[in-house]
């Protein structure tokens, strides 16, 4: 449920034929269990599975590049790259830059903080009133920056490159809760068992807050209607031979199929 802030104008560059052997794939490998990197230096997560299950089935071979988050989309648009996966989130803003695949995946999210001291905060309204004069933190230019500013106005939005730092701060006290996806709190509280990493309040979602987006999708250029043809066929045939659902069971513990 990433997104950036669009700005600037750059032009969209010709994408590449759907035919081509090989496809340029980038993510930013830095939020698991979407996609991080493991001790041996390997590119590994669902996304990264899920790409290479798509570039299997249009008889492509995916040649991964790991960079900054914020520079992904940029890059995508520049014709750099032919697809970006990294737990992209499907908005409106976003459909006016680039095209998407169909979604491949829904999840919703959740505050987060060190220990219980929020304690039960049931509904949305409770959520927000809680969150008055607190810091939260949340990945630079991402959905959740636009989530906390637009609905959580009377907290103090920091902003960071990378999760990890949202972590560290959180730890030091730096930071009173955060906003990530439920996955990836799961994940980084299991990395962090020395301190009790735990979510609060009613989750997020797009019903909710549209600002979330609708689904994860895979990121394209605009005009790559052959390759977007491809890729959507792809992801429906991987959901329904369940094997989207496989690859969530293996990686997240459920499945997060659409």
């Amino acid at each position: 449920m990433r997104q950036w802030v669009l700005a600037g104008v750059i032009t969209a560059a010709t994408a590449l034929p759907a035919s081509a052997e090989t496809l340029r794939v980038a993510t930013s490998a830095d939020y698991p269990p979407w996609e991080s990197v493991d001790a041996a230096g390997e590119m590994i997560g669902f996304d990264i599975d899920v790409g290479n299950a798509i570039c299997e089935r249009i008889e492509a071979d995916c040649e991964w590049t790991n960079q900054a988050y914020d520079g992904l989309l940029p890059a995508l648009i520049a014709g750099q790259y032919d697809l970006i996966i990294s737990a992209i989130s499907i908005t409106a803003e976003r459909r006016e830059r680039i095209d998407f695949s169909i979604a491949y995946a829904q999840a919703p999210a959740s505050f987060g903080t060190i220990g219980d001291g929020f304690g039960d905060l049931g509904d949305h309204d409770a959520l927000a009133a809680a969150m008055d004069g607190k810091a939260v933190g949340v990945q630079g230019a991402s959905i959740f920056e636009n989530l906390v500013n637009t609905h959580f106005g009377d907290a103090e939005t920091r902003v960071y490159q990378r999760a990890d730092q949202i972590i560290a701060d959180l730890r030091t006290g730096r930071l009173d809760a955060a906003v990530m996806e439920v996955s990836a709190w799961e994940e980084f509280a299991a990395a962090n068992d020395d301190v009790a990493l735990t979510m609060f309040g009613p989750l997020l979602s797009y019903e909710t807050y549209p600002e979330l987006g609708d689904g994860i999708g895979i990121g394209l250029a605009k005009g790559s209607d052959e390759l977007r043809a491809e890729v959507d066929a792809a992801i429906a045939s991987l959901i329904e031979d369940g094997t989207i659902a496989a690859l969530a069971e293996e990686w997240f513990g459920y499945d997060v199929s659409p």
